[in-house]
């Protein structure tokens, strides 16, 4: 499901300009990005879709390498360069269109929560494939429906739109804040990424059951448990039920 695809794209700009979205993440949720990343000591480094800089500045702040960002929001390059520091090369551009970079230019490429916003995600991706090294990686992170099995299937059918709150995932039409976003679920984001000419090579999850935590009584019970119950669901494999699916990606082919 998705919402805000008929909006221009000057509407959606604006919206996430004076919005809040594009907030900074948990500093464990970066950690997260990072390791899947591996060593980035020396390399040639780029965020698309930056938003305010909070993962630029984390990299920076454990590695010595040379990191770019681009996002199509200019209040948003602005925060990013003031957070991420001097050292750091910010861009405003489409991230939908071409990349101001050449050909196989980055050992690395994030994309954080940023699919999920695009009309057209898939050229996102095909422009990630194409300014990355051919032994580059590329880092994903996009919110995955299916962490809220089953009652993502349901929809409009769980009664009471506050219900409807707390156990459907954040992008869904009844309470998405953002423009622009979309419900994949984990088969849908997997295809995205093969069809854009990439591939999976690694993969994790962060946030399993975060419908429990709509409920404060769930919630008390459940976030004691929660470091355990995700490093052993993480050892089981189960990351398809992971909130949100972070990807590690090579190029195909």
């Amino acid at each position: 499901m998705r919402t805000g695809y008929d909006l221009p794209d000057e509407e959606i700009v604006h919206r996430y300009a004076v919005g809040q979205a594009a907030g900074i993440k948990s500093p464990e949720f970066y950690r997260k990005l990072i390791r899947l990343a591996g060593d980035l000591t020396g390399c040639r480094v780029l965020e698309v879709g930056c938003g305010r800089g909070g993962l630029l500045r984390a990299i920076g702040e454990r590695f010595l390498c040379e990191l770019h960002g681009v996002d199509f929001v200019n209040q948003f390059v602005e925060e990013a360069s003031q957070r991420a520091g001097p050292t750091v090369t910010i861009t405003i551009a489409d991230v939908q269109a071409q990349l101001p970079y050449p050909d196989k230019h980055f050992d690395v490429v994030f994309g954080m929560e940023l699919l999920e916003h695009l009309k057209f995600p898939g050229r996102c991706l095909v422009e990630v494939r194409r300014v990355l090294k051919d032994d580059g990686r590329a880092v994903l992170s996009i919110p995955n429906a299916t962490g809220f099995f089953p009652f993502h299937y349901l929809g409009t059918m769980i009664p009471t739109r506050w219900l409807r709150r707390k156990l459907l995932p954040y992008e869904h039409p009844v309470n998405t804040q953002q423009p622009i976003d979309t419900m994949y679920t984990y088969g849908e984001i997997l295809r995205l990424v093969r069809v854009s000419g990439l591939m999976v090579d690694a993969m994790a999850g962060y946030r399993y059951f975060r419908y429990a935590l709509g409920f404060p009584v769930l919630r008390s019970l459940y976030t004691p448990l929660a470091p355990r119950v995700e490093a052993l669901l993480e050892r089981l494999g189960w990351r398809r039920f992971a909130y949100q699916l972070i990807v590690r990606c090579r190029k195909s082919g």
